[in-house]
């Protein structure tokens, strides 16, 4: 066996990474971006950018959200979302009177 045949440990600890453990190429269509421009990933708000935007309290929100009134998208446990031309959309349901 040859000393290019033999690898051994570097003595400062460092691993060596081999070329098959590299990425290789474009990442699978499941990892690729989900969103087509900024614009698109901006429509997504938090509670709070939510709360910037109506004049409503965050108990409104909450009740709203919870009976189904304005749609949201729940990320893991606690994060939640609100797609804004969605829940523009469910507002203008909501009108009442005037032009329709």
């Amino acid at each position: 066996m040859s000393k290019a045949d033999q690898q051994t440990a570097p003595a400062s600890g460092e691993v060596n990474i081999l070329d098959e453990n590299q990425p290789q190429g474009r990442l699978p269509r499941e990892y690729e971006r989900r969103f087509e421009s900024e614009k698109e990933l901006n429509a997504f708000l938090d509670e709070k950018q939510i709360l910037a935007r109506l004049p409503v309290s965050r108990r409104t929100l909450f009740n709203w959200r919870t009976t189904g009134k304005i749609p949201y998208v729940r990320l893991g446990g606690r994060r939640v979302l609100f797609h804004w031309p969605s829940v523009e959309a469910a507002l203008l349901r909501m009108q009442k009177g005037g032009l329709q």
